[in-house]
């Protein structure tokens, strides 16, 4: 499997807080199956701008090879999506996936359908190739928003921790919808969402859907992301509300990260 979306890399934003930690992470990663890892920091301004990102991503290639961990680790960011992110990748000063088009990015406190549709737009605008990340915990989102968004060619991403805790009855809608296109970590470390709990929530995933499609979600879509390639979508089926939950009326109001 590849990770999409990981803060592995230590000391840079609010994921791992120190090299052991990261190695302790890579451990937990390649135990449960995964081979590559895109290293996708947060990247926002005044607070997170990638300062001393590829010394520290040296630093932690360096130690997965002596430890004798078998990972690829590759670069990457996850980006705001406000003005000063636009600009920041109008600039070139954010890393892609893996160094593709691809670009992984996230909505930010306060935001509407309408502000994160025209956001993507104009990352399209910039040459970009938008992967939304964790599309099941934004519920200003409606069904048609998110369907709207595929339409623009927005690949969307969803956590695996999220077919096990409080958002799974979303998650599942999205899966059902043929809504999803990559499923990552979003590893944060030992303790927050740590890839002990990816794999509870792969376990959940694995009874739901068969191996191909698992197969399609964890590695085919995320390779074709990283050879710069078209992913391979969904269908359209009978849309069903990703707002109908309890948790959705009543955390509604509330943007969650």
């Amino acid at each position: 499997m590849i990770d999409l979306h990981c803060h592995i890399i230590p000391e840079i934003d609010d994921g791992s807080q120190s090299l052991e930690e990261s190695i302790e992470m890579a451990r937990s990663a390649y135990k449960l199956g995964y081979r590559e890892i895109i290293c996708t920091s947060h990247y926002g301004f005044g607070k997170y701008e990638n300062e001393n990102y590829m010394e520290k991503f040296h630093e932690l290639s360096k130690a997965l090879i002596k430890e004798e961990i078998p990972i690829k680790i590759r670069v990457g960011n996850e980006l705001y999506l406000d003005l000063e992110g636009l600009e920041a990748a109008a600039d070139g000063r954010v890393n892609t996936l893996g160094k593709s088009h691809y670009i992984l990015v996230e909505a930010v406190y306060g935001m509407t359908s309408q502000s994160l549709i025209g956001g993507i737009e104009k990352i399209i605008d910039l040459g970009y190739k938008p992967v939304l990340a964790h599309v099941e915990r934004y519920f200003f989102l409606t069904m048609s928003d998110v369907r709207k968004m595929e339409k623009l060619g927005v690949v969307l991403q969803v956590n695996l921790s999220s077919f096990s805790n409080a958002l799974k009855k979303r998650t599942r809608a999205l899966l059902e919808n043929n809504l999803i296109h990559i499923v990552a970590s979003d590893s944060h470390g030992t303790r927050k969402r740590s890839y002990e709990d990816a794999a509870i929530g792969l376990r959940e995933l694995e009874k739901i859907v068969k191996k191909d499609r698992i197969e399609l979600l964890t590695r085919i879509n995320p390779k074709r992301i990283l050879e710069d390639c078209q992913i391979e979508g969904g269908g359209h089926e009978e849309e069903q509300d990703i707002n109908s939950s309890f948790f959705s009326r009543f955390f509604g109001k509330f943007f969650r990260r």
